[in-house]
């Protein structure tokens, strides 16, 4: 099957990129607010609890005062960089992509040859898909490894910074492609965080040219609509809001109330990792230009866009994404694409934000470092990376007993002495 087509045989740019630019604008991410969480508690990232509520805020011009509505930050505002290099790009002929810098000549190189073989993945991609749903059908069960794999081998690993990427070794089947290429995929130790705090591995971890950690991706079965399970869901619903009188849209059609994953949590544990990775980016590399870090959460239908800044202490959420054109089925949707490269390359692309005035940061947090306050030095100085296993730590004496081994023979340990040990959480 050939690749999409250039716009003019003369340029190298991929029209299908240039197509499907204009059509990110509807990609918005919610600003969420956590309300209650397990983050000060030895918790794997399966357990993590994180209820939230979305950001509002009230209109100050006159024709629309008294209007509340949720607050969201456009894609095209966050990743205006990488608007502007496509836009740059368009019409160049190979000499002129010769001239760009060497990391954007790399990633625009690598988006071109994706789609130029598109048709090859959209093959792959379709053959594990399909039997893994016809094994669903079968067993009700699918192997999340082999879509995760497929996912990787056929898609976000082709469009990653160098196409280098590590999957979790935890898995009990280590599997190679399905779809027939049979490439053996790169397993290896993919542990972050700290065992007094949250902890546990992601599914992928995906690289620099520099062989530092980028960006993470947490991979499920099925990502689908199940309203009768919204109650017992921790979230709030998105579809419309009634606040005062005033009815307000959600940023997207399927939000994360509405998505159950192929387990119970799937949510909170992609929120969590996603607060873990940046919180240890920040810590491993304290000169990034900003600390808006991704964590891609994908199914074979959908993906979603959870980013965390831990310079800010600000977290969004984006609106799901379908992976395939919904009138065109098997075919991957360019949109699609285009939003998951410039997410992995988010280090050259995505801007972050930038405050005129040190108070707007206000309305944007998380109050994350706020909820964990007593743990904060844990998340901000001794969170580890690559860690095969991580040791059991009992919750109902991790404050005192942690603060003891770091304060031992400071004033303030001496009077914790004479304190109960066990906490109550």
């Amino acid at each position: 099957m050939a690749g999409r087509e250039n716009s003019q045989s003369g340029e190298t740019l991929n029209k299908s990129i240039v197509l499907a630019l204009p059509h990110l604008d509807k990609v918005k991410f919610a600003v969420l607010e956590i309300i209650n969480c397990n983050a000060t508690q030895s918790v794997s990232f399966p357990d993590a609890f994180c209820k939230y509520e979305i950001d509002l805020v009230k209109l100050e011009r006159e024709e629309l005062k008294h209007e509340v509505r949720s607050l969201n930050v456009n894609f095209s505002t966050l990743f205006k960089t990488g608007f502007d290099f496509i836009d740059k790009c368009r019409g160049m002929n190979r000499e002129d992509i010769e001239e760009l810098n060497r990391n954007e000549r790399k990633a625009i190189t690598t988006l071109d040859e994706y789609f130029q073989n598109i048709g090859v993945h959209e093959q792959s991609l379709n053959k594990v898909f399909g039997m893994e749903k016809e094994k669903k059908s079968q067993s009700n069960s699918h192997s999340k490894t082999a879509i995760t794999v497929a996912l990787v081998e056929h898609l976000l690993g082709k469009l990653a910074p160098g196409q280098s990427f590590i999957i979790n070794d935890g898995s009990n089947n280590k599997e190679n492609c399905k779809c027939g290429c049979d490439v053996a995929p790169n397993y290896g130790s993919t542990g972050i965080g700290h065992e007094v705090v949250w902890h546990g591995h992601a599914d992928i971890i995906f690289s620099s040219h520099h062989e530092e950690n980028e960006c993470i991706a947490k991979c499920e079965s099925s990502l689908s609509s199940d309203e009768s399970q919204q109650e017992t869901t921790p979230y709030l619903s998105l579809k419309r809001r009634r606040i005062d009188g005033i009815e307000e849209d959600s940023p997207g059609e399927k939000l994360m109330t509405e998505v159950k994953g192929h387990t119970a949590g799937t949510s909170e544990q992609a929120i969590a990792q996603a607060i873990v990775f940046s919180l240890l980016q920040k810590q491993r590399h304290p000169n990034f230009q900003n600390h808006m870090i991704p964590n891609i959460l994908i199914s074979p239908d959908f993906f979603q866009i959870i980013l965390y800044d831990a310079e800010h202490d600000i977290l969004l959420c984006s609106n799901f994404i379908d992976l395939f054109n919904v009138n065109n089925e098997g075919r991957l949707s360019s949109e699609a694409v285009l939003t998951l490269w410039l997410v992995l390359h988010y280090r050259i692309f995505c801007k972050g934000f930038v405050f005129e005035e040190p108070t707007e940061v206000e309305i944007f947090k998380s109050n994350f470092q706020e909820l964990v306050k007593e743990k904060w030095n844990i998340y901000t100085n001794c969170l580890k990376k690559s860690v095969p296993g991580f040791p059991v730590v009992d919750n109902g004496i991790s404050i005192d007993t942690w603060n003891r081994k770091v304060l031992q023979g400071t004033e303030y340990c001496k009077g914790m002495k004479k304190r109960k040990l066990h906490v109550n959480f």
